[in-house]
């Protein structure tokens, strides 16, 4: 087990975290509330993410490891975005309603995903965006935390045009300075602190932190969810769902369409069309069913019209994905082949895609497609 991977994923309103070895087992998992971690003095809402770390200290307090001592040489960080976190703590949530932000009218400001977070930090707290000397992507904060490192985690080089430039800034009065410069999935953003891997390895779990425990760059959840599904390559479809859900395929070439979004992959070259079904969660199984349908559907006739074939297979992840007969129910709707992790059901991709990130630059692997190939194990659920 001295070559485990810790995980760590920050979600809106808790943290995962888990071992994964280099073989892809899940030797550990925990999810702690981010909510009941404890809360620096003089935190507020507004400070949500300067509980990262207490949730992150209670995560690997919970972890409880089959052999005596695991010693962790690697972690691997990523996180709900586009949310904008001051180094005070501050956030700006992907999911806040934005609409008292006035945006320039500038077609390239239109592209970012981040200006009206950066400008809603800037009119709600305008002192604290006075006093910052960075701003933080999300989950890159925590990184920060834990390191002193200040990093923005650029998933590939045709994302840049959804996060920010120095012109994109100029236009909207944003210090470009305030903002980290880009790093890519897998770097080593810097090593823990020496006095926090103490802390951490005395806080009564057999998990031991090196002194020079390296932080390595994961990403945006979502991106590393689609790593954690092995959607990387054109012809692979996965079914993010929870309580929300999004249909994702991997396409060589842009894909139009009505109701569906299409960003760069994160292997260079490819992209995923996605379709998103935002309130999955709380639909009765047959809307949810009908919403899934339509939107396959709807992915089926923009592939036909980009003379793209259509795979019979789909890949799943989340919150729905132990629902056996919601899996039948979508395999017999659909008439497709439904995968899903082969070992112990475990659904949280987006730490099996952090750890991807972590084996990445080991020397072993060429690329995140021949990582992923051998971290993620999926069978058609029928045979679990």
């Amino acid at each position: 087990m001295s070559d485990a991977i810790l995980c760590v994923d920050i979600g809106t309103t808790s943290l995962k975290a888990a071992l994964v070895t280099a073989d892809g087992e899940v030797a550990s998992f925990c999810s702690v509330p981010i909510e009941d971690s404890p809360n620096p003095a003089g935190s507020k809402n507004e400070f949500a993410a300067s509980l990262w770390y207490g949730a992150f200290y209670q995560a690997v307090k919970e972890l409880k490891n089959q052999l005596p001592v695991t010693t962790i040489e690697k972690i691997v960080i990523s996180g709900n975005g586009p949310t904008v976190v001051s180094d005070s703590g501050y956030t700006v949530f992907w999911n806040e309603d934005f609409s008292d932000i006035e945006i320039p009218d500038d077609a390239e400001v239109q592209k970012s995903l981040f200006v009206p977070k950066l400008l809603a930090l800037k009119k709600r707290a305008p002192k604290i965006y006075k006093k910052s000397r960075k701003i933080f992507s999300g989950p890159e904060y925590l990184i920060y935390v834990l390191t002193g490192a200040a990093v923005t985690i650029l998933p590939e080089e045709r994302f840049k045009p959804a996060y920010w430039n120095e012109q994109v800034c100029k236009t909207c009065g944003i210090d470009y300075k305030k903002l980290p410069p880009f790093v890519g999935i897998g770097n080593v953003c810097g090593t823990m602190h020496k006095q926090i891997a103490a802390k951490l390895s005395c806080c009564g779990t057999n998990l031991r932190f090196s002194l020079n425990c390296q932080v390595i760059a994961g990403g945006p959840d979502f991106i590393v969810a689609l790593i954690g599904t092995g959607t990387l390559r054109a012809g692979r479809l996965c079914d993010r769902c929870g309580s929300s859900e999004g249909l994702n395929f991997c396409t060589d070439r842009p894909v139009t369409g009505e109701d569906l979004r299409t960003l760069p992959s994160v292997i260079p070259g490819l992209w995923n069309v996605s379709y998103l079904i935002p309130d999955s969660g709380e639909l009765s199984e047959e809307e949810r069913l009908n919403a899934v349908e339509k939107g396959i559907n709807t992915l089926k006739a923009a592939a036909s019209a980009a003379g793209i074939s259509f795979p019979s297979e789909m890949a799943v992840t989340g919150g729905q994905t132990n629902d056996e007969l919601l899996l039948k129910e979508k395999a017999q709707r659909l008439n497709m082949k439904i995968l899903r992790p082969r070992d112990n059901h475990f659904v949280h991709s987006e730490l099996l895609g952090d750890a991807c990130a972590g084996y990445l630059n080991t020397g072993k692997y060429r690329s995140l497609q021949e990582v992923s190939e051998h971290i993620v194990k999926l069978e058609p659920y029928e045979n679990l």
